[in-house]
């Protein structure tokens, strides 16, 4: 195996860095898509969004159980390998990397749209002559293309940097968002004006980018069209998974980070949405559909003039970040289908300093930065939603699927509203889940004239990729490679205690109930080290002391209804990580009687392998 193949995308990301990708791809939604969906649903974009929530919320809870089970690299194609095939998994994959290119392509030129809240001379229009061509692109679309070639760069640097740039910018937002909230409801909120904005039930003008079916009135298909593009503020929630396999306990952190981003998003928006018809009215915010935020922030009485130039630098920012999220997201994608061979293996190289899969982040980042080039905000926008939607349909598919194909494995966490079907359990939300994407889908085929037709060449090219790499590769169309590298999901999760001497055998037994679910597999691994035993110590006598201890560990472990085996290692770090890895456990366990410091967190992430996941199992106060 050559030191290039060695190399493994590294578990840096805990529960805030997770949170922090899902909230920063789908938080600077709203800093985007109130004013969009405005200029079409006007004064009934609350109820936009409201329809357009329930996708985001059944999908996103169909997610968090998901890449709980699954935690690698790849999400939502990944479960469609696993509940159907590889044509299944290509689809979702291949739908996801379109979501995510037009993720880079939207957010960038959002993030250059809210500095021209401050510069508005980047409206103005800029030319370039290329081998003769002529190209023009506003200052906005300029600046977007700079923002995606800057990112790229600090995402080849490394996920670490990249993940603690989200959450310092995640921070800063969450905390300027409830500001302008507070404030603009007490200080700038008009009940009168809210509810004169119910008399406007979509846009009454015939607009440019809708594709009328003349089956209802002008005023009810602008609003439809407005419920397809509301979808564009919650989509992202699947970049949580993405980055599942550089997470540290992803079935612990994941399912808690897709929750704790869908009632945030939530709340967000819909407040958002009231706050802007109240202030601004529907129209006030079509006029501001770059900068809408930052619009409403100026009408804050007293500081609205200089608060709103720093809302528009902290829409800046977080629009920055979602288009980062973009970039992790597609190359996280691209390295998965290529590592399960749906696509060129090229794509799966990972960089040998930084173990960053570089290939597929410059080349699908610089095709979304080609998109941010063109400054087009509308267009983009009419784009987004297609791969977005039809991979969160294949996903809610591949949940019901695979209830039925794994349905003994052990699952973290399960959507609620569970119902038994001939032996199966099935979930209730997973089936609201595909009829809403499913009707979503429908109406951004039939509204959206250009994802229609730039959507279905995307997939049909994907296809002729797909069919073409196997039939190269002689892997064949149909064959199920993906199945043979894809790990099976386990009824129970594999974890390696590491126990030593000093700590008392019911403190092991108190620390390991009081952190573990009763589901885990153990085993329980007493290191000894001989360059540390006393020179009168007979090694034999230590080992069958050790093993006596851990024997009575185990043997009450199992009375609690654990499984548990027991070992002890004798030699140095090296032997100790030949041995983890002959057991092939799935995290280890290091109990400590308080929280380490962040310097011990780090000698002990040098000591092993990148992509084993290692937990502090606490000593509760008093026992249990």
């Amino acid at each position: 195996m050559s030191s290039e193949e060695r190399v493994a995308l590294r578990r840096e990301i805990g529960l805030l860095g997770s949170f922090s990708m899902g909230f920063a791809d789908v938080g600077a939604d709203v800093f985007l898509a109130i004013g969009i969906v405005t200029a079409y649903a006007a004064g009934y974009a609350p109820a936009a969004f409201a329809i357009a929530s329930i996708c985001y919320i059944s999908t996103g809870l169909v997610y968090s159980e998901l890449s709980a089970l699954y935690p690698y690299a790849g999400g939502g194609q990944v479960y469609g390998m696993r509940g159907s095939n590889d044509i299944m998994g290509f689809l979702v994959g291949w739908a996801i990397l379109l979501d995510y290119v037009l993720d880079i392509g939207l957010f960038s030129i959002a993030s250059a749209g809210y500095l021209s809240f401050i510069f508005p001379r980047m409206h103005s229009e800029v030319s370039f002559n290329i081998l003769g061509y002529v190209f023009k692109t506003s200052f906005i679309g300029l600046t977007a293309f700079i923002i995606v070639l800057t990112l790229i760069i600090l995402n080849i640097i490394g996920i670490k940097e990249s993940s603690l740039f989200n959450i310092i910018l995640v921070l800063i937002t969450v905390t300027t968002e409830l500001i302008i909230l507070i404030l603009g409801f007490v200080f700038s909120f008009s009940v009168d004006k809210f509810i004169s904005q119910l008399l406007y039930f979509g846009n009454p003008a015939r607009l440019s980018n809708v594709f009328y079916t003349g089956l209802a009135d002008v005023r009810t298909e602008n609003f439809i069209y407005g419920v397809t593009l509301a979808m564009s503020s919650f989509i992202g929630i699947e970049s949580i998974a993405q980055a599942a396999e550089e997470t540290r306990n992803p079935w612990k952190y994941l399912p808690r980070a897709f929750k704790l981003s869908i009632v945030s998003i939530i709340i967000f928006t819909l407040a958002f949405s009231v706050l802007g018809l109240g202030v601004l009215g529907w129209e006030g915010l079509t006029e501001s559909v770059y900068s809408p935020i930052a619009a409403i922030a100026s009408k804050i009485p007293v500081i609205g003039g200089y608060f709103s130039i720093g809302v528009a630098i902290v829409a800046f920012l977080i629009n920055l970040v979602s288009t980062n999220t973009g970039v992790i997201g597609v190359s996280r994608v691209v390295y998965s289908m290529s590592r399960f061979r749906l696509v060129p293996r090229i794509f799966s190289r990972l960089h040998r300093k930084r173990a960053t899969p570089y290939i597929a982040i410059i080349i699908f980042g610089l095709i979304g930065g080609l998109l941010a080039f063109t400054g087009e905000l509308h267009f983009v926008a009419g784009l987004y939603n297609f791969g977005a939607l039809l991979s969160y349909f294949l996903v809610n598919y591949s949940h019901i699927k695979l209830r039925v194909v794994d349905r003994d494995a052990y699952r973290p966490w399960k959507t609620p509203l569970n119902v038994s079907l001939h032996g199966y359990e099935v979930s209730i939300v997973s089936i609201i889940g595909l009829i809403s994407t499913g009707t979503l889908f429908s109406l951004v085929v039939l509204y959206h004239p250009a994802g229609r037709v730039l959507g279905t060449l995307w997939v049909l090219a994907g296809l002729l990729i797909f069919i073409g790499y196997r039939l190269y590769s002689g892997l064949g169309i149909m064959k199920k490679v993906s199945l043979e590298l894809l790990p099976p999901a386990v009824p129970y999760i594999h974890t390696a205690v590491l126990v030593t001497e000093d700590i008392p055998v019911d403190k092991v037994v108190s620390a390991i109930k009081y952190n573990l679910p009763d589901i885990h597999r153990l085993i329980i691994i007493d290191h000894i080290r001989t360059g540390v035993l006393s020179g009168d110590l007979d090694i034999y006598d230590v080992h069958r002391e050790s093993m006596g201890r851990l024997r009575e560990v185990c043997s009450r472990l199992r009375d609690e209804g654990y499984l548990c085996d027991s070992y002890v290692v004798i030699g140095d770090d090296e032997v100790l990580l030949r041995r983890l890895n002959e057991l092939r456990v799935d995290q280890v366990a290091i109990i400590t009687p308080k929280r380490p410091t962040r310097k011990g967190k780090r000698i002990y992430y040098q000591r092993f392998y990148p992509n084993i996941d290692i937990i502090h199992l606490y000593i509760p106060v008093g026992g249990l």
